[in-house]
């Protein structure tokens, strides 16, 4: 209730709490050339955060279509095997995980 003092408009406000991070996506995937990984080559911090920013709504598969670009590599984070442990236990895939 920290956002809305109305309980019909919890829909409403996290629909447009989405759009705003979809829109943020495609702004940061306009704005960076990534290689291997977002900053260069090496796998950063800001590569697990946005790879797991992204599972939040508006989900994956709007941050692939908003952000093909950082697409690319959090899937490529996703299958990293250094992080296999991490993502089974904090943020397991599971069937229509991508949304």
């Amino acid at each position: 209730m920290r956002l809305i003092s109305d309980e019909s408009q919890a829909e409403v406000v996290l629909d447009r709490i989405a759009n705003r991070r979809a829109h943020c996506w495609h702004w940061m995937d306009t704005q960076i050339e990534p290689h291997r990984y977002l900053l260069g080559d090496e796998l950063s911090v800001l590569d697990l955060y946005v790879t797991t920013v992204s599972r939040w709504s508006p989900r994956r598969v709007r941050f692939y279509r908003e952000a093909p670009k950082m697409a690319q590599i959090v899937r490529r984070v996703d299958a990293d095997p250094r992080l296999a442990e991490l993502w089974e236990t904090r943020f397991p895939f599971y069937e229509g995980w991508e949304g």
